[in-house]
């Protein structure tokens, strides 16, 4: 099988967490190493069983408390992981408290009310935790543990060659399923083309597909195919738009008013703000979504709005929706002061992440830009390349970057707060500070969503993020290998998870 394993090893194939998605409902969260929760009437409170008996990998042993809030620990002080901040906010809050009063139990004050305790706990999704052996470190080292790091998942890691492969070995008589398959090799292989001839020469299983290889890879003998509707979207990061600490030592390394979609104030009633706004809608309204969905995607996608509302885009306001009209763009930037053939020079990079058409549709709106007269310098590179620059608020160009579903667009709103301490999704603006963590507080129905679609109104009114689209996953499965649709767990499925549930054909 080959994917994007560079996301994934943890979340989906060797490690567990405290809940999982159902395979019906990316809304509906059911138990995993937690046999259960509960919270108290103040919202304030949470209270986690963990099951008993949960063997860690390598002969560790069992799974206990101390080693939940030790691993949680260990991605709070993580300098790579995406939500480290987010974490610490809930499991070391300032005014709250945590306790272990027993082997099997976890007591959580958050302090302040948080609605999205269970978005960092569960499985499988990206940004989220997992719970690790403290005995394994405790006796082999941190270096040495991180290198074979004993979880509690159905595969066992075996052995890796870095950007290569990745060699897994079913864990024996797991506590929630036995992979019926003995091993599980990823491959890392970065070509579509490399990937579309190992599966038709029988050397691949599945493999992550751009949909214009469907009909190439259907003429393979007694190949099938999984899909998942829905399962990601994609959005321009406008990356130099950091409008927090302006002129302080707080002041962000890329913020850079030069920039034309980049104010040189955080004033968004000012005449200068004015006008880069009208560049960012420039570059919103050039974009051609109908064609890159129908063209690149072969139809298995939709326009989007903005980063964070794929499946809730009936609560967006009706006219919040982004025309295609190349001729208003062009006027626009006329009245920004960008005229001419050869207005400005921008970067584009897309975020190759494994996600259906990423580097395609990021060329397309490169293709629909120079068509305004934009000159844009596209700038393919790793993400491992990528993402420390914007973890350094370092990059100062946009970003054609795709994401999974938000269950609600709040839980997504922390990648556009200052505070976190890694990645970001290119904006930052003291309005969103104060405005965006208004939801995560909010258990009334109602209220919340009023509280997001206050601010959606906001991000979209001001252009200051850009959706592409929306896009299903499809997965062929070679002779060998029968669906296991049923078992996929709904919260992240931009790469295929529940290979513990693959039956032989």
């Amino acid at each position: 099988m080959a994917g994007n394993p560079q996301i994934f090893l943890n979340q989906v194939i060797s490690a567990e967490n405290l809940v999982m998605h159902s395979p019906k409902s990316s809304s509906e969260f059911l138990p995993m190493l937690a046999e259960s929760w509960s919270l108290s009437d103040d919202n304030l409170t949470w209270t986690f069983k963990l099951r008993k008996g949960i063997q860690f990998h390598q002969g560790f042993g069992e799974m206990t408390a101390e080693d939940v809030l030790w691993s949680f620990d260990q991605i709070i002080d993580s300098a790579k992981h995406p939500g480290s901040s987010d974490v610490a906010r809930m499991w070391q809050p300032e005014e709250g408290s945590r306790e272990t009063p027993d082997p099997y139990t976890i007591v959580l004050n958050t302090g302040i009310p948080a609605i999205d305790v269970l978005n960092r706990i569960r499985n499988p999704w990206a940004g989220s935790t997992w719970v690790a052996s403290k005995k394994q470190s405790d006796e082999l080292g941190e270096e040495e543990a991180n290198n074979r790091t004993a979880l509690t998942g159905p595969w066992v890691f075996s052995e890796a060659e870095t950007a290569q492969y990745w060699i897994f070995q079913a864990a024996d008589n797991h506590w929630r399923k036995t992979p019926h398959f003995k091993e599980l090799v990823l491959w890392d292989i970065p070509e579509e083309s490399a990937r579309v001839a190992g599966f038709q020469t029988g050397q691949l299983d599945t493999f992550t597909m751009s949909f214009d290889s469907i009909p190439t890879v259907e003429a393979v003998p007694k190949t099938e195919f999984m899909s998942v509707p829905g399962g990601g979207e994609s959005h321009l990061g406008l990356y130099g738009s950091s409008y927090v600490g302006i002129g302080t030592d707080g002041q962000r390394p890329n913020f850079n008013p030069d920039l034309p979609w980049v104010a040189p104030t955080d004033d968004f009633n000012s005449p200068d703000w004015q006008n880069a706004l009208k560049v960012r809608q420039a570059l919103a309204i050039s974009i051609d979504r109908e064609a890159i969905v129908s063209n690149l995607l072969q139809g298995f996608g939709k326009p989007g709005v903005m980063w964070g509302w794929l499946g809730n885009e009936d609560k967006l306001d009706s006219d919040m929706t982004w025309e295609f009209n190349p001729e208003k763009a062009k006027q626009l930037l006329d009245e920004a002061g960008y005229t001419g053939d050869n207005r400005f020079t921008l970067t584009l990079t897309p975020s190759i992440r494994g996600a259906p058409g990423e580097v395609e549709a990021c060329e397309a709106v490169a293709q629909m830009w120079a068509d305004i007269g934009i000159d844009v310098k596209l700038q393919n590179l790793p993400y491992s390349t990528l993402r420390p620059t914007l973890i350094a608020r370092t990059y100062e160009g946009i970003t054609c970057h795709a994401t999974s579903p938000r269950v609600e667009p709040f839980l997504g709103y922390t990648n556009w707060w200052s505070h976190a301490a890694n990645w970001y999704a290119g904006v930052e603006h003291p309005w969103l500070e104060e405005n965006m963590p208004k939801a995560m507080t909010l258990f009334d129905t109602e209220e919340r969503w009023a509280a997001q679609k206050e601010v959606g109104r906001f991000m979209f009114d001001n252009a200051l993020d850009i959706g592409l689209y929306g896009f299903d996953v499809i997965w062929p499965l070679s002779s060998n290998v029968a669906s296991w649709k049923e078992h996929i767990r709904l919260g992240d499925t931009r790469n295929i998870n529940g290979m513990e549930w693959a039956k032989p054909r």
